[in-house]
């Protein structure tokens, strides 16, 4: 999440590319608008479920469960398709079980192993955030035709195929720093 509210200039990157020669000052501006776009849909996200008495992670794995709501899941593949660990799994079923929205079935094969399904409360909820959910997404992407949205999806691929190039070690990368106390 981006906490900059405040993004520098194109002249202040302009100035950086003659301090730091490997700057790329329209990179780096559209890379800090993307960044705090994502932040700030997320915040917004995060207002809209909280205005249902939900969070995103809680509404994620109802999501995740509704797809096929016949079609019970085991946490495991909850953790991996929510690209949460099953530590935080474990706490967000708890929560949602409590709360009525999911239930649990014993595996046949294996009495150890359980799967989750949602309940007709769970359906019930999720059929009453979703439509809202969609409304809103269709406005904020109002803006945008279908030949923009096309567009703008090819971009968002290119730049995530290279994401992984933000955390690669490169020969010039500083050795360690002490983490620093605040």
């Amino acid at each position: 999440m981006l906490l900059l509210r405040d993004l520098p200039k194109y002249e202040t990157l302009l100035q950086y590319a003659q301090r730091y020669p490997e700057t790329n000052p329209g990179a780096v501006e559209a890379y800090l608008h993307m960044l705090r776009l994502s932040s700030d849909i997320i915040n917004e996200i995060e207002r809209f479920f909280a205005s249902y008495g939900c969070s995103q992670g809680r509404f994620t794995i109802l999501a995740l469960l509704n797809r096929n709501p016949d079609a019970p899941l085991n946490p495991a593949d909850l953790a991996r398709r929510a690209g949460v660990t099953r530590a935080t799994i474990t706490g967000l079923l708890q929560g949602l079980e409590q709360d009525g929205l999911i239930g649990r079935e014993s595996s046949d094969d294996d009495k150890r192993m359980f799967f989750v399904m949602l309940t007709k409360k769970g359906r019930k909820y999720v059929d009453e955030v979703l439509p809202e959910l969609f409304r809103r997404i269709k406005e904020l992407m109002a803006g945008l035709t279908e030949a923009d949205r096309k567009h703008f999806l090819t971009l968002l691929d290119k730049v995530g195929t290279r994401l992984p190039m933000l955390a690669t070690p490169t020969r010039q990368s500083p050795k360690s720093y002490p983490r620093a106390r605040l």
